[in-house]
């Protein structure tokens, strides 16, 4: 059994995997008092793991305090903390500082290469939206960042005198009521920069998303897509399985 392990901006997410079969995803929020207490609570009652990964953009003295928990739980398990790198998997790295790119969007990059290989297109739609390309070769081309769809909101919310912030289902529609326009129109800047994003490439790309925000934003897009919210646990198994890195 392997523990696997994403630790985002503001949730963590883990999950198991048996012979490389991913048990349904845990999502937590490590912002909140108790996180620690209740995390240890479900760790307590899973089966002992051989393995530990963990893929963090957070601080790293939250890694810290899960790898200690974990080595408190189960003496003796191997950790294993993937770090961005110039070329690992087959994939090559783009950024000339390769460990200045993000370790979930490297992660993701790998297990795109493996899973859907060819041209391929990878949105993550979490508190940031991420689009990075890469090729058939396994090179990747680069990538963008925008506000993911709740940060726009807040966004607008914050900086605004009379606009309220809200969470309720966005749609593509003209609104009538200024919380569905907000809704509306972030969700439609979403939408609009990945189609954008993909009709500038020379080439058709395969689109694939992931994220929290992923299935709303595949429901709204005019191209096709493959809704894959596992890329980061399956880039994390790579490194489980002592594959060949180079």
């Amino acid at each position: 059994m392997i523990l696997l392990v994403d630790i985002g901006n503001s949730r963590l997410k883990w999950t198991q995997a048996d012979a490389g079969r991913l048990q349904p995803t845990i999502f937590m929020d490590y912002r909140q008092a108790d996180f620690f207490e209740r995390l240890r609570e479900f760790w307590l009652n899973i089966l002992a793991p051989k393995q530990i990964a963990i893929a963090s953009v957070s601080e790293n003295a939250l890694t810290l305090l899960l790898v200690d928990m974990a080595r408190s739980l189960w003496p003796g398990i191997e950790v294993i903390i993937p770090q961005s790198s110039p070329t690992a998997f087959n994939v090559k790295n783009a950024y000339a500082q390769p460990e200045k790119l993000g370790v979930d969007r490297w992660l993701a990059l790998q297990a795109a290469h493996r899973y859907y290989p060819g041209d391929t297109c990878i949105v993550d739609c979490g508190t940031a939206i991420t689009i990075d390309f890469i090729g058939a070769d396994g090179s990747h081309l680069g990538g963008l960042i925008s506000p993911g769809l709740l940060l726009m909101k807040k966004s607008l919310a914050q900086n605004t005198a009379a606009l309220a912030f809200s969470e309720d289902q966005a749609g593509t529609s003209l609104a009538v009521v200024t919380a569905a326009a907000i809704n509306n129109g972030t969700l439609l800047a979403a939408a609009g920069l990945v189609e954008a994003t993909l009709a500038r490439q020379p080439k058709a790309y395969r689109l694939v998303l992931s994220g929290g925000d992923g299935e709303t934003l595949a429901r709204h897009l005019t191209v096709p897509s493959i809704l894959d919210g596992d890329l980061v646990f399956k880039g994390l198994l790579n490194y489980c399985r002592n594959e060949n890195a180079s």
